[in-house]
């Protein structure tokens, strides 16, 4: 698979792993969303 777009997901189950690697404040909201 060399792009997403091109991958049939109906009817799939998908897991999907994100590392956002974001700073967040005390609320834990996101400070600097430039990387996302």
């Amino acid at each position: 698979m060399k792009n997403i777009d091109n991958y049939d997901f109906r009817n799939k189950k998908v897991i999907v792993r994100v590392d956002f690697n974001v700073p967040l404040d005390a609320q834990f909201n996101v400070t600097d969303d430039t990387r996302i």
